[in-house]
């Protein structure tokens, strides 16, 4: 168990590896020597050379490990702690990685039960996410939160946007059906097998649903020009209101310009965010960009200003009419001369992006965005 891992002896690096080449030991005790040798400083590419481990191998066993360390903190049944003792297991319990603790035990269960291979598991933890993600689909009701209708979940929306073959629908809907744990989704799936008297259809219209991928974007006012921005520009840009499934926006300003970007890392930490445009990316230069053309920066008008970033570019005024453009180290020497009360810091800068063009063009690009509104 856990304790006795605990109390076993040292062992030297040139042992671990010869563990780790010999794989005489379970896989998610080798996963304990990969972390200790990484201490050591013993790469990724180290193991590889020696042991035949890959980089990609050694991270399913860490990450697989820390899921099988929750399942003995859980006190599983030992049958489930055998099953994933047998080689490969690392692949089954990689993809719970995302899930807690609570979820990780009673996937693992589902997994051993149902014999699933790794590329099921990831089907699995993609459903019980998606269950849990669609709050707004009354439909989902009708499902249990438990993997086996979470699945049955994921083969209603399928079979729902299968039109154009009567014979592919019922074949999703039986793999539904024999997913499906409750009785309330073992009817709803049935619902679909209920072909409609034509006499009753009026028509027809292509229906979708879309991908995270497709329908995932970000909607931002647009404050000004980076060259003459002024402070009330700055503050007065509306926040993005979205709501409702489809994040529909409600523009309270007549005339305001806006614009859509993808939903980029950097914006999902995003609080209160706006745009400003740019004639010229050289206008960044001392930031790192490399080439001219039109351009748009997303700045957060929420700043913690006691954790200010001196590689970072923020929005000042000193006179609360007209904006600086600074690096955080610059901010920081100004609040030197003219002190903290005298000066605003107005927003911090996320990411910058230029406008689609071919990929030589593209130097410093870090987004490709969709063309801005013309004035």
């Amino acid at each position: 168990g856990q304790e006795q891992e605990e109390a076993e002896p040292e062992v030297s690096v040139e042992e671990m590896l010869n563990i780790l080449t010999e794989r005489t030991d379970l896989w998610h005790k080798l996963a304990r020597y990969i972390v200790e040798l990484k201490k050591e400083g013993i790469g990724s590419e180290m193991i590889d050379d020696v042991a035949g481990i890959n980089a990609l191998e050694q991270n399913n066993f860490v990450v697989g490990s820390n899921v099988y360390r929750t399942l003995m903190e859980n006190q599983v049944d030992e049958s489930i702690l055998s099953y994933y003792d047998n080689e490969g297991a690392e692949k089954l319990l990689y993809p719970l990685r995302v899930m807690t603790a609570e979820d990780r035990v009673t996937c693992a269960k589902y997994i051993m039960e149902n014999n699933l291979d790794s590329n099921q598991c990831e089907m699995l933890v993609r459903a019980m996410r998606e269950h849990a993600r669609r709050t707004y689909d009354q439909n989902r009701l009708d499902f249990e939160y438990n993997p086996g209708d979470c699945l049955a979940y994921k083969y209603w929306r399928d079979a729902v946007e299968e039109t154009r073959s009567p014979e592919k629908r019922a074949e999703i809907v039986n793999k539904g059906l024999e997913r499906a744990t409750s009785e309330k989704a073992r009817e709803t799936l049935e619902d679909l097998l209920v072909e409609k008297d034509e006499s009753e259809v009026k028509g027809k219209i292509s229906i979708v649903e879309l991908d995270e991928d497709e329908f995932e974007s970000c909607l931002f006012s647009v404050c000004g020009g980076f060259r003459d921005l002024t402070t009330k520009e700055l503050k007065d840009a509306s926040v993005t209101n979205r709501s409702g499934p489809f994040g529909i926006l409600t523009s309270k300003k007549e005339g305001e310009r806006w614009v859509s970007l993808p939903m980029f890392q950097p914006f999902v930490a995003g609080v209160d965010m706006t745009v400003v445009t740019l004639e010229d990316m050289k206008d960044l230069q001392d930031f790192g960009a490399k080439s001219g053309g039109p351009g748009v920066l997303v700045v957060d008008r929420v700043v913690n200003k006691s954790q200010i970033d001196t590689e970072s570019l923020y929005a000042i005024t000193l006179d609360d009419q007209e904006v600086s453009f600074v690096s955080g180290q610059e901010l920081l020497d100004k609040v030197e001369i003219v002190g903290d009360d005298n000066l605003t810091v107005l927003a911090k800068a996320l990411m910058a992006c230029k406008p689609p063009g071919k990929k030589s063009d593209w130097g410093d690009a870090t987004a490709v965005v969709s063309n801005l509104p013309s004035e």
